[in-house]
């Protein structure tokens, strides 16, 4: 995931531990819609990696 970023692993598990307590607060709404987020951040930072230049 994102080229092995590891800062972006961190904020993306903080965003998810946020998540997490977002759903156990019975805040569903707000949930779901950081859900949609990570899920679309996660599949742009995986696409641009992808389709980024190999040769350095």
């Amino acid at each position: 995931m994102a080229g092995g970023s590891k800062v972006f692993s961190v904020f993306m598990l903080i965003f998810y531990a946020i998540l997490l307590y977002f759903i156990f607060a019975n805040t569903n709404m707000i949930a779901m819609y950081m859900m949609g987020i990570g899920m679309f951040i996660e599949a742009l930072v995986n696409c641009i990696c992808t389709f980024q230049s190999k040769t350095k």
